[in-house]
């Protein structure tokens, strides 16, 4: 470009000094040059006015043929041009080759603008949720795709779980789907959905299997310890006396066990409907924490009962009662003898909030994870001699998920443990005829 400017102002200069030296001669040197100035403008008018024409033409017509500097001008366009059409090329290739490993992917993939509308799908969202083209394009996911779950999901601004919903292209199919963050500037989102029904089944046949072996445990258990205590009353010497204690001591165990089974197999189920009257949590937890006084007896914890009595929980008392016990029992076992033990209800910011805290040793930060499930233990030998049957928390959790709550748990090592129960703030119930908080030590 710095050469065409070159060569245009050698080509002014030479052309305005042939002007002047024939303006000179013929006695009009003045003309000649005003004459030479003016066609020199229009033909860069011209050059304008072709480049103008072709910048409407949307690119599309080819560019003008010039000379001088508007050659340079043109040719520098046609190889941006040429440059643009290759990248243009490029992203259609890359977006082609996306698109098609995407179409290949086993899991439904689902494009959404920030109406929830349909921009695009992979071939896997064609067989799990019944989408086809192009009358799906452009439409509402909610209507097409109709489950409540997924209908929450959508109304939130941001989703940080999958929920398990049937597959609308065939009932016995369940789909895990989840909505992925907004991304864009408008504001889309991804909707992922997997395939999960060999792992539903599975899951069902072993619910089944311990629901069946749990009901079919209860009889025999029943039977036992009925004829263990006549049989402690009838024993000749005392000889007899311990050995019956303890088969009592552990059919007890088995039957809690069975209870304990049976209570997660419901709550997973989801059989029973959930009930939303008014539950009053400070009393509840006044019987907990009674309950668990009890069961300290000779290792003196120290519970502390800090609750809002004016504040209640739409729930299932039975299901909640359940909950906050295995949490407030389960600090009593798992703590050393006379550790101080806050249980706490209270309106948190996000909604209310129970808070079960100990003293305790605390929990090293690799069990954190797996607190929640089945029979898992942080440490086995000294578990066996606390009672529990492993359950507790994982009936916690699942109530709390019935319940649209959810159980966090921090723990420092010889700081304590803290479990906290959080409510959605639409399950509170308020009565301002209570004037404040109630705190009690049950245990000095």
């Amino acid at each position: 470009m710095l050469r065409a400017w070159r060569n245009e102002l050698i080509c002014v200069a030479l052309g305005g000094l042939a002007l002047w030296f024939l303006g000179t001669l013929t006695g009009l040197g003045d003309t000649m040059l005003g004459a030479g100035g003016v066609g020199y403008l229009g033909w860069h008018i011209l050059n304008l006015v072709r480049l103008q024409r072709w910048i409407v033409a949307g690119h599309r017509s080819r560019l003008p043929v010039s000379a001088g500097i508007w050659e340079a001008v043109f040719d520098g366009l046609q190889r941006h041009q040429l440059d643009a059409r290759q990248r243009t090329r490029t992203l259609m290739r890359t977006l082609s080759d996306t698109r098609a490993a995407a179409g290949q992917l086993p899991d439904a993939l689902v494009a959404l603008d920030a109406e929830n509308r349909i921009l695009w799908f992979n071939n896997a969202a064609r067989r799990l949720l019944g989408l086809r083209t192009p009358e799906h394009i452009g439409g509402n996911l909610a209507d097409l795709v109709n489950h409540p779950l997924l209908e929450d999901g959508l109304a939130e601004s941001d989703v940080s779980r999958s929920v398990e919903i049937p597959s609308p292209a065939n009932g016995a199919w369940m789909l895990s789907a989840h909505l992925t963050e907004t991304f864009g500037q408008d504001g889309g989102r991804m909707l992922v959905a997997r395939d999960i029904t060999a792992h539903h089944q599975i899951d069902q046949v072993r619910r089944d299997f311990v629901t069946n072996v749990s009901h079919e445990l209860r009889t025999p258990i029943t039977v036992f310890r009925g004829f263990l205590e006549p049989l402690r009353a009838m024993a000749p010497s005392t000889d007899f006396v311990r050995p019956l204690t303890l088969m009592d001591e552990q059919a007890r165990r088995m039957e809690l066990l069975v209870n304990d089974l049976l209570t997660l197999s419901r709550l997973e189920m989801g059989g029973r409907p959930l009930s939303r009257e008014p539950v009053p949590i400070a009393a509840m937890l006044g019987e907990i924490v009674d309950q668990a006084d009890s069961l300290s007896g000779e290792h003196r914890h120290r519970l502390v009962l800090n609750t809002d009595p004016g504040l209640s929980l739409r729930g299932d008392r039975q299901e909640l009662y359940s909950a906050f016990s295995n949490l407030v029992f389960n600090a009593v076992r798992h703590t050393p003898d006379g550790t101080v033990i806050d249980v706490s209800w209270e309106a948190a910011p996000d909604g209310p909030c129970l808070t079960v805290r100990d003293y305790g040793g605390g929990i090293p930060a690799q069990h954190l994870p797996r607190l929640t499930e089945r029979f898992y233990r942080v440490d086995q030998a000294r578990a066996r001699g606390t009672g529990g049957t492993g359950l507790g928390l994982a009936i916690a959790k699942h109530v709390l998920e019935r319940h649209g709550g959810d159980l966090k748990i921090t723990s420092q090592l010889g700081r304590g443990s803290t479990f906290a129960c959080q409510f959605p703030g639409t399950l509170a119930v308020r009565d301002d005829s209570y004037p404040g908080f109630e705190r009690q030590a049950r245990r000095a």
